[in-house]
């Protein structure tokens, strides 16, 4: 008997990827406006696209982990591949307005 796999939705995987946080201002990326694009193939493999505002910034290594980690925890993925978009704009302006007022009363410059 074979079973059934149920892939793993586009919003099982935002929900899980929530847990991701900025290395350096403790939000999740989506509300930093660095998760750029999830793809969700037949066969439950899914690519995270993930834009890197610093191109020297040292905690890429542990983005990706914790973004493959956060996502293959999601019932029906098989695989994950976090894709670092460094050819991606990004601006201040991405990051979400309650974000940014966060910062600014913690003293970080937006």
């Amino acid at each position: 008997m074979i079973e059934a796999t149920t892939l793993p939705s586009r919003e099982d995987v935002l929900e899980a990827l929530e847990a991701v946080h900025d290395p350096h201002v403790p939000v999740s990326l989506r509300r930093m406006g660095m998760l750029r694009d999830i793809e969700i193939a037949d066969d439950g493999s899914v690519i995270v696209q993930v834009c890197i505002p610093c191109m020297g910034c040292p905690g890429v290594g542990m983005l990706r982990a914790n973004v493959r980690e956060a996502v293959l925890s999601v019932a029906g993925v098989t695989s994950v591949v976090v894709e670092e978009g460094w050819h991606l704009p990004w601006s201040r302006d991405m990051i979400e307005p309650e974000v940014q007022d966060m910062m600014r009363a913690n003293g970080i410059q937006v």
